[in-house]
């Protein structure tokens, strides 16, 4: 401490002598913090979620066009800019899901037939698995932004997708391995673009899973792993 207090010798006798310590020095790119503050201002008023990350690309792109060479943009950088310009991370509260009182003892005796079933069937690990359909939507916005203090409201624009549903289903084998993805979108007819390899798309017109979805699972995601076959 004696080390940084030696660096720092300058700014601790300008320091207010009413304050403790000195949290808060002052910037050392002062036009660059400028700069990124004025942007960020920029995107909430759009109603645009500004996340740390954002801020950390953007100030390194600003850099390079600023040529400035000693600055590497690091989350500790960040945070101090955060707390120098009287901006704070705000987020939508949200209300948990309350467990059973008995889930634990659920989840032992489900445990405990698991490995009844598999030792008197003698089937490999690899051949146990889980699977669960997740409904999710083409737009998930983020509940957290960069805003300034004090704010009441805080607005963040979405592309309006954020209703429009598809359904995943995943799965895994106890082993570790994981499976293939099918996706079931809602429409009649299969999209035309290109599927990345390892992927598996079917329709529905509800975009839900039912029984051709599940057949469909079976034979492309199930089967076609060798280990899983009984």
């Amino acid at each position: 401490m004696t080390r940084e207090w030696r660096k720092q010798r300058k700014d601790l006798i300008k320091a207010d002598t009413s304050k403790k310590t000195l949290r808060l020095c002052a910037p050392k790119w002062p036009k660059l913090e400028e700069y990124v503050k004025n942007w960020v201002i920029d995107h909430r008023k759009n109603e645009i979620a500004v996340s740390t990350k954002m801020i950390l690309i953007e100030a390194r792109r600003l850099a390079i066009e600023m040529s400035i060479t000693d600055f590497t943009g690091t989350t500790s950088w960040c945070e101090r800019f955060i707390r120098r310009n009287g901006l704070c991370m705000r987020t939508k509260t949200t209300i948990a899901q309350e467990l059973p009182r008995e889930y634990e003892t659920e989840i032992i005796e489900f445990y405990k037939y698991v490995i009844s079933i598999r030792k008197k069937l003698c089937f490999e690990i690899g051949q146990l698995g889980n699977m669960d359909e997740v409904p999710l939507t083409f737009d998930v916005p983020s509940n957290k932004t960069v805003h300034v203090k004090g704010a009441k409201t805080i607005m963040i624009k979405t592309s309006g997708n954020e209703k429009t549903r598809y359904t995943v289903v995943l799965a895994c084998c106890a082993d570790g391995k994981k499976l293939p993805p099918l996706l079931i979108f809602k429409r009649k007819t299969l999209p035309k673009d290109v599927i990345p390899h390892g992927i598996y798309v079917h329709v529905h017109s509800k975009g839900w899973m039912y029984e051709e979805g599940m057949k469909l699972w079976l034979e492309k995601v199930w089967s076609s792993q060798k280990k899983n076959l009984y």
